[in-house]
């Protein structure tokens, strides 16, 4: 993904939505890198509340309170379009389903094409189960169908 595309990932993905209500007390992310863009700020510029990442080839969504991640495995008609708008972002446009890391038990659950992972962060995986998905996330090809949402 070229820096071009990259820095018009907001408004790829709050095409058609006039806003994104507030969950719970978000905290405030800060994005450091270059591959890195805040996509969502509360009042000031200076809170962010989601930043889109590029991990290896993947793409990722961080959202500042473990709350918003529940929004796309339970999606609601009023988050609707910007979960679809998500979809088609993390995946390329290319066709996915999420799935939350909680119900992944392995690599195996996961290593079918289409698969979005969404975690809120609360359970722990195992280390053998996040260093597979790290070295398969920087391993892949380009135009494979396999994503990141974190």
């Amino acid at each position: 993904m070229d820096d071009k595309e990259f820095d018009r990932v907001g408004k790829i993905l709050f095409n058609g939505v006039p806003s994104l209500e507030k969950i719970g007390a978000p905290g405030t992310l800060i994005p450091l890198t270059n591959d890195t863009r805040a996509v969502l700020c509360g009042q000031d510029s200076m809170n962010v509340i989601i930043v889109a990442t590029r991990f290896g080839l993947g793409r990722c969504l961080v959202f500042a309170h473990n709350g918003y991640p529940g929004i796309f495995l339970k999606i609601e008609d009023k988050h609707r379009r910007f979960v679809e708008n998500c979809r088609q972002w993390l995946a390329r446009g290319h066709p996915a389903e999420f799935l939350s890391i909680d119900d992944a038990k392995s690599m195996l659950d996961v290593a079918s094409h289409g698969k979005i992972l969404v975690w809120n962060g609360h359970k722990s995986k195992s280390e053998r189960f996040m260093n597979d998905l790290v070295r398969r996330q920087f391993n892949i090809k380009l135009n494979s169908n396999y994503f990141c949402f974190v």
